[in-house]
């Protein structure tokens, strides 16, 4: 694939996702669950993948940020709930995991924009997510439970490690450390895979989720990168290849949510930055090769068709998972390593 055919369809994953979009008056954006007519409005979860969306789309000129990030962000404000976000408008119960990825968007915004406002905003958001960590380690779910979850735990350590690169605070350090501990002790298993959680029963729940293995991945390059030691490189790369094969077993990362697979192998393209692999970059080629050729539904746009994986049976959230990952995929390598 060449660079002018991933922009293509960079250019047309997005083109796709904004049919999920609609304009409220002003210049909010209002994100839907699917196509605007009968679609209900997403949850923060999908909203922060359409934001991440965004984000990777900016610096190849997709979208800008006057006319498409900033209503977002004003959009955003409508899921406030005190100092977090809660999953829908008026909803006061705030899920640790939906806000660590929100800081990893403001975290990717800063990034790409060199806009410290979005790096502040994120640092705001971090101290809810320490509110969060249980004390044995581990970051809850959701407020009022007990269950340590590695969807909550893994973003939020890499946000607390991005945090770190920029502000050199060494609680940030101290708390991503505690969670990989946490991670490494109670959830990842014998083949060297990340489970779901931990109950307040203390039992696992074994299931194992591709974006379960990418946040990790993507935390321990960024404490390889915070000089943390050579060794989570080589933590980073055992992961990622057993996943590999993992999912490469019965049609696996076919049938997977799109969304995790984007999160996953956004996290696999950060660690090439550091320890280049064509193996790995090979398994997402082929990955977004498919998508392109068996699930794209030639009428929306929208990577639908084919048996591929979805999260909610609602295209939003997968759609803009993908439009992510095609867009990661145009990013100069030197760049990836600040993608997790």
């Amino acid at each position: 694939m060449t660079g002018a055919g991933f922009t293509r369809r960079s250019e047309a994953a997005w083109a796709a996702l904004t049919s999920c979009l609609a304009r409220a008056p002003g210049r909010q954006v209002v994100v839907k669950d699917g196509p605007r007519r009968g679609a209900s409005l997403a949850a923060l979860w999908p909203f922060g993948q359409v934001l991440a969306a965004a984000a990777a789309a900016v610096p190849l000129g997709l979208v800008d940020l006057d006319t498409t990030v900033a209503p977002l962000l004003h959009a955003m404000e409508r899921y406030r709930s005190a100092h977090g976000y809660g999953p829908f408008p008026g909803d006061h119960t705030r899920y640790y995991d939906d806000n660590a990825w929100i800081a990893l968007d403001l975290l990717q915004l800063a990034a790409v924009t060199g806009d410290e406002r979005y790096e502040t905003a994120a640092a705001e958001l971090f101290e809810f997510l320490e509110e969060g960590e249980a004390g044995d380690g581990g970051v809850r779910w959701m407020e009022g439970q007990t269950s340590r979850h590695t969807c909550s735990t893994g973003p939020a350590a890499q946000v607390a490690l991005r945090l770190f690169l920029s502000s050199g605070e060494r609680r940030y350090l101290d708390f991503g450390l505690r969670q990989m501990r946490f991670l490494d002790e109670r959830l990842r298993d014998d083949a060297g895979l990340y489970r779901d959680n931990v109950g307040g029963d203390d039992e696992v729940e074994p299931t194992i989720w591709s974006y379960n293995q990418g946040t990790p991945i993507g935390a321990a390059a960024l404490l390889a990168r915070v000089g943390a030691g050579d060794d989570w490189l080589e933590h980073a790369i055992r992961v990622a290849r057993a996943a590999d094969a993992h999912f490469a077993a019965d049609d696996g990362w076919w049938r997977q949510p799109p969304v995790f697979n984007a999160i996953h192998f956004r996290n696999v393209l950060a660690l090439l930055a550091q320890v280049p692999d064509d193996d790995l970059l090979l398994t997402i080629d082929r990955y977004l090769d498919r998508v392109w050729t068996e699930a794209r539904q030639p009428e929306t746009g929208l990577f639908v068709d084919g048996g591929i994986g979805s999260y909610d049976g609602r295209p939003t959230i997968d759609q803009a998972g993908l439009a992510q990952l095609f867009a990661f995929r145009i990013w100069p390598p030197e760049h990836w390593r600040d993608i997790c």
